[in-house]
């Protein structure tokens, strides 16, 4: 039930973070920065809780998401290119929840142009398939 919600809730975010691509996005006002970096952030904290729910379901140990998305890659539930962009998606979330007051602006257009939220969510729809057919999801 928890999968299907987080799936849900980056599927939600994809939209929006397509819906804000298509803009003409003003970077210098503050309000709508803030609202790519909060969209931004949520898309990325609900791949994570994904990942660390999956490593709970499958019985794999792991103390950070970072070692999570390399257990998954180990057992063969994600490929190593996949896992190495899900760690780049770890490391985004926590410069844009820690390191908020030196966040790069540039990096942010980037993040928006290049459309790796679409990428994110396919991978977890990849992970998704591979849980269902496994049996390990709540029905």
């Amino acid at each position: 039930m928890l999968h299907k919600r987080l799936l849900e809730l980056i599927a939600l975010h994809t939209d929006l973070l397509e819906r804000i691509r298509g803009e003409e996005i003003k970077w210098g006002d503050i309000l709508e920065l803030y609202a790519v970096l909060h969209t931004l952030q949520i898309h990325a904290q609900a791949v994570i809780d994904y990942l660390l729910h999956t490593c709970a379901i499958t019985g794999i140990s792991s103390e950070t998401p970072i070692r999570c998305i390399e257990e998954l890659k180990i057992r063969g539930m994600i490929r190593s290119e996949d896992a190495e962009f899900m760690k780049r998606v770890v490391r985004f979330r926590n410069i844009l929840v820690h390191e908020y007051t030196s966040i790069d602006i540039e990096r942010v257009k980037r993040a928006i142009e290049t459309q790796g939220y679409i990428r994110a969510l396919q991978i977890i729809n990849e992970l998704q398939k591979k849980l269902e057919k496994s049996g390990l999801l709540d029905p």
